[in-house]
């Protein structure tokens, strides 16, 4: 019995032994590739949607070894990919920095950006998508419908139907403005413009008679970088 508690305690400090030497081997490989370094990422990115264009937006990283900004652009009807090297000023890091996609299709497009280092080590990626809107989106727009013109308190003014289910002042809804343009006296050119909360666009000095165009813009989302124009419409204006 004494001499088998004695061979059990000689076999466990080998094993402890050979475990200590395995430990300090991995530990010298360790050593030698040195610790990973994965420079800061950029925050908060979003791809802002337009017309066929679009917008990155993001916070820059604070870390100062950051040299230059990687991103690789694809879109739903592509198994391509685009990329655009973003390089970055010392006074840049900490701001919010935008950087515009011209010439883009109207899809949905995905975005991934990765930081260098000057020693080219790479973050992990940041990604943000979006659709882009264009042609289909534009040509599904309807444009205010004409009511009547009105000539009340020394002023001419057109009416336009109301609108229903206008949300609360404030809240984002699609249609932005109708855009009223027409002849003055003097042979000139004016606009105005209505919110979709108005129903009567002021019209002073207008030519008589004379031609009133009217168009509206919409915004297909929240923070869209464009308007989208419906075509213009004309009415005769005549006053007695």
């Amino acid at each position: 019995m004494k001499y088998s508690k004695i061979y059990m305690l000689g076999a466990l400090m080998l094993a402890i032994l050979s475990g200590c030497e395995k430990t300090g081997e991995a530990y010298k490989e360790y050593l030698k590739t040195g610790e990973v370094y994965y420079p800061g990422r950029i925050d908060s990115l979003s791809l802002l949607t337009g017309n066929l264009r679009g917008r990155i937006r993001f916070r820059m990283t604070s870390d100062p070894k950051v040299t230059l900004l990687k991103a690789f652009v694809r879109n739903s009807l592509s198994a391509g990919m685009i990329q655009i090297d973003i390089p970055i000023r010392t006074d840049e890091y900490s701001s919010i920095k935008e950087v515009d996609l011209p010439g883009l299709q109207e899809t949905t497009y995905s975005i991934s950006i990765r930081s260098y280092s000057g020693s080219q080590d790479s973050s992990r990626p940041v990604s943000a998508s979006q659709f882009i809107y264009g042609s289909n989106y534009n040509s599904a727009l309807a444009n205010r419908v004409f009511s009547a013109f009105r000539f009340s308190d020394g002023m001419d003014s057109v009416v336009f139907r109301p609108e229903v289910n206008l949300p609360q002042p404030g809240n984002f809804y699609p249609m932005q403005l109708t855009e009223i343009v027409y002849t003055n006296a003097g042979g000139g050119m004016d606009t105005v413009r209505i919110t979709p909360y108005e129903n009567r666009a002021a019209l002073p000095g207008i030519q008589n008679p004379g031609i009133v165009k009217y168009r509206t813009a919409y915004m297909p989302v929240e923070n869209c970088i464009d308007l989208f124009y419906t075509s213009f419409a004309e009415v005769q204006y005549s006053r007695p």
